[in-house]
C-alpha cells in the first residue's frame, strides 16, 4: 500500500478532496444571490418597490434589467441568469382600476435547485406584495389596527416546523449521504483492485506464502489494513460534520461511528463477492462501478424509495448505503432509540456473509493461477 502510489490517490487523498469540495461547495447551506433578470414594462412606483422587495432577498439577487423579454431569454438561454420577471405595461392603473394585474415569472428549472429555490423566493415575495397592496386597500377603507386587519389579510395562520434539518441547509441533506456514497465506491473498488491485481500480476504464489498457504489468512490480512483505512477515513467524516460543520446530531455519535465501521466491511464483503464471482480484474471493476453508482440512486436520500413502482423497490433491498441512510436518519435526525435502528445494523451485518458464497470458487481460481505460477518457475529453473 504504501509503494504504489495508486492506493494513497484512491484512498486517503481522494476522499481528502471529497470532504474538502463537498463541505466548502455548500457551507452556506442555501444557495444565496441567485442571478435574476427583471422587465419593467410598467415602470411605475408600485413596480420599483416589487423590484426592491425582490432585491431586498437574500436568495436572489437582481442582476439586469432588460427593456424587452426577448432580451432577457436570451441571457436565460445562455445561462447567465436563472429566472425573469416580467411586469406587463399597465400592471400600477389595472390595480387602481379594481382590474386583477399579474406578473409572469419564467424560470429556468434546468437546474432543478436554482430553479426551484429561485421560483419559491419569488412566489412569496409576489405573496407578500399582494398582501401589502390589500392592507393599503383596506385602510383606504376605514378598516385600521392589526387585530382588524390581520383576519382579512391571512385568515389561516400557518406555524411550520421543519424537522431534522430546521435551517433547509443543503449540506445537511446531501452530505451525509453523498459522502458516504463515494466511500462506498472507493471500498469496492479497492478491495476490487487489490484482490484482483494479484491474480493479474500472477503473484499470488508470494501472496499466500505470507498467509502460511491459506487463502483465508492471505484474504484477512490483505483486507483489514484496508478496514482500518477506511474506517479512519469515515470517522474522519463524520468528525467533520457533526463537530466542525455543526451539522444536527440529536441521536448518539457512537452508534452512528459503528454503523460506519460496518458500513466499510459490508461493502468490502461486496468487493470480495464481486471479484470471487467474476475472478477478471476488468469486469470485476465494470461490475463494481455499475453497482456503486446505482446505490446513489436506492439509497431513498433524493427519491424515495416508496414512490418507485414495486418491482424497483426491491433493488433497494441490496444496498448497504440504503441501511446506512436508515440509521442516520433516526439517529442523527429523529434521536430515535436503538431498538428502532437493529434491524438495519444486523441486515449491513449480514453482507458479510457475500464472501462465503464465492469462497470456493475465489479459492479454486488463486489455487490455478499458483500452480500455474509454480510450474512457470520450474520451466524457468529449468531452462537456466
Amino acid at each position: 500500500m504504501l509503494l504504489h502510489p495508486v492506493y494513497l490517490l484512491t484512498s486517503v487523498i481522494a476522499m481528502s478532496f471529497c470532504y474538502l469540495f463537498f463541505l466548502t461547495l455548500m457551507s452556506e447551506g442555501l444557495p444565496k444571490q441567485l442571478p435574476i433578470g427583471i422587465v419593467d414594462g410598467d415602470n411605475s412606483s408600485l413596480s420599483r418597490t416589487l423590484e426592491r422587495n425582490i432585491n431586498a432577498s437574500p436568495q436572489v439577487e437582481i442582476v439586469a434589467k432588460y427593456a424587452s423579454f426577448t432580451e432577457a431569454r436570451k441571457d436565460m438561454q445562455k445561462g447567465r441568469i436563472y429566472a425573469i420577471v416580467d411586469i406587463a405595461p399597465g400592471f400600477h392603473a389595472d390595480l387602481l382600476a379594481n382590474r386583477q394585474p399579474s406578473i409572469a415569472y419564467y424560470v429556468n428549472d434546468v437546474y432543478l435547485v436554482a430553479g426551484s429555490l429561485s421560483y419559491k423566493d419569488l412566489t412569496y415575495i409576489s405573496e407578500l406584495m399582494s398582501g401589502f397592496i390589500l392592507q393599503q386597500s383596506l385602510q383606504a377603507k376605514g378598516i385600521t389596527g392589526e387585530e382588524n386587519l390581520m383576519p382579512l389579510l391571512q385568515p389561516i395562520t400557518m406555524d411550520t416546523h421543519l424537522i431534522g434539518n430546521p435551517y433547509t441547509n443543503y449540506s445537511v441533506y446531501l452530505s451525509n449521504v453523498l459522502l458516504p456514497g463515494v466511500l462506498q465506491l472507493l471500498i469496492i473498488m479497492f478491495t476490487i483492485y487489490a484482490i484482483g491485481v494479484e491474480m493479474k500480476q500472477k503473484t499470488t504464489r508470494e501472496w499466500l506464502s505470507t498467509g502460511n498457504e491459506s487463502i483465508l489468512s492471505a484474504l484477512t490480512g490483505k483486507i483489514l489494513p484496508h478496514s482500518v483505512l477506511f474506517t479512519l477515513l469515515g470517522l474522519i467524516g463524520l468528525f467533520l460534520q457533526y463537530e466542525v460543520m455543526g451539522f444536527p446530531m440529536n441521536g448518539s455519535i457512537a452508534l452512528m461511528s459503528l454503523a460506519m465501521f460496518l458500513f466499510v466491511i459490508a461493502h468490502q464483503a461486496i468487493g470480495i463477492f464481486i471479484i470471487g464471482l467474476f475472478q477478471r480484474l476488468r469486469d470485476s471493476i465494470s461490475v463494481g462501478v455499475f453497482y456503486g453508482l446505482l446505490s446513489f440512486t436506492f439509497s431513498g436520500f433524493t427519491f424515495p424509495i416508496e414512490a418507485m413502482p414495486r418491482g424497483a423497490q426491491i433493488f433497494a433491498w441490496f444496498f448497504p448505503i440504503r441501511y446506512y441512510f436508515k440509521i442516520y436518519v433516526n439517529e442523527a435526525l429523529n434521536g430515535a432509540d436503538i431498538r428502532y435502528s437493529l434491524i438495519y445494523f444486523a441486515v449491513m451485518f449480514a453482507f458479510l456473509l457475500l464472501p462465503f458464497l464465492v469462497y470456493t470458487r475465489l479459492r479454486n481460481t488463486i489455487m490455478e493461477h499458483d500452480k500455474e505460477e509454480i510450474k512457470n518457475c520450474r520451466l524457468n529453473e529449468q531452462f537456466q
